[in-house]
């Protein structure tokens, strides 16, 4: 640079404004010529946008090369096998509270009619109520995924 002119001053790093755009998937020689239009709902939507963000890809390259990934490997359904895995484990689990809820109105009616409750009830109470928070708990990791 000759002297006397200036250096023109550089961004700061800290500005948002300064963020690089996320790199894009690799590209091949031919174009792609499959296409897929998967939708996701806003909470979807959004987990994609943060994984691809973590991945430092765009949403639509994270989409692709997470699809590449699983169809690639040994056991191509093993990520959506675990998750309806999870949701049919969670649906018999769903069933069984609904027969444990029927044995509890059960229950109730006798006590409503007069019935002693025996020693163990409470005791029974107290695993239904920690059988269920399993379930909420469950079903809230499961949202998550």
């Amino acid at each position: 640079m000759p002297a006397g002119e200036k250096q023109p001053p550089s961004p700061s790093p800290s500005s948002a404004a300064v963020r690089a755009a996320p790199r894009r998937r690799l590209r091949q020689s031919s174009l792609r010529q499959h296409r897929i239009c998967p939708r996701f709902s806003d909470d979807e939507w959004t987990a994609v946008q943060q994984a691809a963000h973590a991945a430092d890809l765009s949403a639509g390259g994270y989409t692709a090369a997470a699809a590449l990934a699983a169809a690639s490997s040994a056991n191509p359904t093993a990520a959506v096998a675990d998750y309806r895995r999870g949701v049919q484990e969670l649906m018999e689990s769903n069933r069984q509270l609904a027969a444990v809820g029927n044995n509890l109105n059960q229950v109730a009616h006798f006590l409503n009619a007069g019935g002693q409750p025996a020693t163990d009830l409470r005791r029974l109470l107290h695993r239904i109520d920690t059988a269920l928070n399993g379930v909420d708990d469950a079903v809230a990791w499961l949202v998550r995924r």
